[in-house]
């Protein structure tokens, strides 16, 4: 028979408990026990074993048929439940208050097989104990797995109780209570033992590691133990490790937003929970904040009463106000922590930092409002090294992730990266100043505009529109558009029909298009690497009207404007490119391709001849011709034309070419640009 390390592991569980605070004094421990330090029992042997199994009538999972071979059951140790495992109180459980009928009541027909193999487990159960107040171990013959271990599972509360914790093996079930009795015992005065001693070893272990930039996987594992075992300092350092490895791409969002911060970046989850301490109200707070808004109202419906909306955000607010350390916040404290959850709603937050770090993240929102968000994060990770903590356990700047604007330019691999960089005076291993941006640097390549194209995913707008206007500022060109004020950074969900407004970036010599209207592409002196940098107006999905023409927007200058619907199998939705080049106020060439026909203006450069981008197209298209083309999916009924997305990755990627520009997909897609209202 296969053996486990059971004896080591339970020795070890026997003087933890006999060493507690409290232990030695109940009358309860028998002599036996202070005597020879174990909570266990004699061994079950194996003439016993198999007589248990020829009542049951099964072979029992190795894990436990070692248990029993070590000690006949085991004592309740510091958690809920009783005698546990003890051959002769083994039985099927039976089902006595009908939970496999409630639990398969609930599944739908979307349930996955893993639920359905679940709510099914009650019936077919093996009982292994039961406390007085109804915790029980369970465990599953009809869930094995490769090693033949049940599915095992602690269930709390009988019929009204909590959901059953499932745990692969009964080994493993264990291994959690020994880890519930530490976390119970954490915080009591004297609670101190070869465990608790490993463990904040290997605390300071993993915080040392994670400042150096050292073994980051290896740091989690360490710190995830030591928290699920209560130790003090630890859920602080795993709060932050695996909030940067799960990066900020939620940015803020209101009302949920995906993501979230691994074990919960709530103000009780955080460890700290004083105002006066810098990690905490900077750092873990703002986290906790975000946090707090995706999870706590992600249930709320939009289109709730306004009475109940009210209530619901009166109680996230009490429930954020909740300190870890028992008391909620008053007074100043209060103020302070709902003016920082509402500025995370209202995405007002700006997150700062001490030293030469905190200046290049104030650079890099400056850069990332405008949509260079490549640029913030080179910013960003030039500067890491130079990264000064607020305390020996603060690890990483995780309140950058609650920034509206840097979070989701913190994805979780850039996440990683600033982990793995050494910070916070810490010396050795890759990091020189400004290694992380230089390295970061080689890999940025412009993004074209192309990629628009390729985003067809079932989230991604079936129709844009977008105008570039060279050597012009984005608040210029806000004011250009003159559709009222600009609004706050918002991501692409919360602009709506509204305009996102920045910057693409230096021009990169494509071509000369300006001043070149003889259509070589080759002959302008208006661009190339002095050009100086264009600037964009964005906007996503279709809105029934045709956007005004640029004419206006390229006073003193020019301007590209591009606007495109993919089109559907609907004379309602035929497809839709246009293109438009324009000079200090006047339109000098471009094409219009609509429902299968061209409409051509000016002196259109070779390279984007509208007949070479849209072979398929052509003046006159009579919709009851013959289709020569190879493929005639593109061609719906009733006339409508779905555009080919070749042809306008094509047509996208010549323009990027001649013009030398580029719009941030990043930014556009996952970022936070200012915006101006549609009139």
């Amino acid at each position: 028979m296969k053996t486990y390390n059971w004896r080591p592991f339970l020795e070890r569980w026997s003087a933890d408990w006999l060493d507690s605070p409290g232990a030695r004094g109940r009358g309860d421990v028998a002599e036996t026990v202070l005597r020879d330090r174990w909570l266990g029992f004699p061994a079950a042997g194996e003439d016993r074993i198999g007589e248990l199994e020829e009542r049951l009538g099964v072979t029992l999972p190795p894990t436990y048929r070692s248990f029993l071979a070590t000690t006949d059951g085991w004592q309740a140790a510091g958690t809920a439940v009783g005698r546990v495992g003890a051959a002769e109180g083994v039985h099927w459980y039976g089902d006595p208050d009908g939970l496999q009928a409630l639990h398969e009541g609930a599944l739908d027909e979307h349930a996955s097989e893993e639920e359905v193999l679940r709510a099914g487990m009650w019936g077919r159960a093996l009982r292994l104990s039961a406390a007085p107040d109804g915790v029980e171990v369970l465990l599953d013959p009809g869930d094995p797995d490769a090693n033949g271990e049940w599915a095992a599972y602690l269930h709390r509360g009988g019929a009204g109780g909590e959901r059953p914790e499932r745990h692969g093996s009964f080994m493993e079930l264990m291994q959690a209570l020994f880890r519930e009795f530490h976390r119970a015992h954490a915080d009591t005065p004297g609670f101190a033992n070869e465990t608790t001693r490993e463990l904040d070893a290997d605390v300071e272990e993993a915080r040392l590691a994670c400042r150096d930039g050292e073994d980051i996987d290896g740091a989690l594992e360490l710190l995830t133990e030591a928290d699920e075992c209560g130790r003090p300092r630890a859920r602080g350092l795993r709060v932050q490790l695996e909030a940067m490895l799960n990066g900020g791409g939620g940015g803020g969002a209101r009302l949920g937003g995906g993501g979230g911060f691994g074990v919960g970046a709530s103000p009780a989850s955080c460890g700290v929970g004083r105002l006066d301490d810098p990690l905490y109200a900077r750092e873990l707070l703002p986290l906790a904040a975000l946090e707090h808004l995706r999870t706590g109202r992600a249930g709320l419906a939009d289109g709730a009463d306004r009475t109940d909306q009210a209530g619901r955000a009166g109680h996230d607010e009490a429930e954020f106000l909740r300190s870890s350390d028992g008391p909620d916040h008053d007074g100043d404290d209060r103020k302070q922590a709902l003016a920082l959850l509402r500025e995370i709603d209202e995405r007002t937050f700006r997150y700062e930092a001490p030293g030469s770090f905190g200046d290049a993240v104030a650079s890099a929102r400056e850069q990332a409002r405008w949509g260079d968000t490549d640029g913030a994060w080179r910013t960003v990770a030039a500067a890491v090294t130079g990264w000064e903590p607020y305390g020996e356990d603060h690890i990483a700047p995780v309140g950058l992730l609650a920034d509206p604007l840097l979070g989701p330019v913190i994805t979780p691999e850039r996440g990683r990266y600033l982990l793995e960089t050494p910070r916070g005076g810490a010396g050795g291993g890759r990091g020189t100043a400004g290694g992380g941006g230089e390295r970061e640097a080689a890999r940025v390549r412009a993004d074209g505009l192309g990629w628009l194209a390729e985003d067809t995913g079932p989230s991604a707008p079936d129709a844009y529109r977008f105008v570039l206007v060279h050597g012009v500022a984005p608040q210029e060109l806000a004011e250009r558009i003159g559709r009222g004020p600009l609004l706050a950074p918002c991501d692409a969900s919360e602009a709506g029909q509204a305009i996102r407004i920045g910057s693409c970036g230096d021009g990169a010599g494509g071509g000369g298009a300006s001043g070149d209207a003889s259509g070589n592409g080759d002959g302008g002196e208006g661009r190339g690497t002095d050009a100086g940098r264009w600037s964009f107006a964005f906007e996503s999905g279709r809105n029934g009207v045709e956007p005004p023409t640029s004419e206006a927007l390229s006073r003193g200058t020019e301007s590209v404007t591009v606007w495109c619907e993919r089109g559907g199998r609907s004379a309602a939705f035929p497809g839709i490119f246009h293109f438009s080049y324009a000079e200090d106020g006047e339109r000098v060439y471009g094409f219009t391709v609509r429902d299968g026909e061209i409409e051509e203006w000016g002196a259109v450069p070779d390279a984007l001849d509208p007949g070479h981008l849209f072979p398929d197209a052509g003046p006159g298209w009579d919709e009851g011709a013959p289709d020569d083309s190879d493929d005639s999916s593109n061609r719906g009924a009733e006339g409508s034309w779905a555009l080919d997305p070749d042809d306008e990755y094509e047509s996208l990627d010549a323009i990027a070419e001649v013009f030398g520009v580029s719009l941030p997909r990043f930014a556009i897609r996952h970022g936070r640009l200012h915006a101006v209202a549609p009139s």
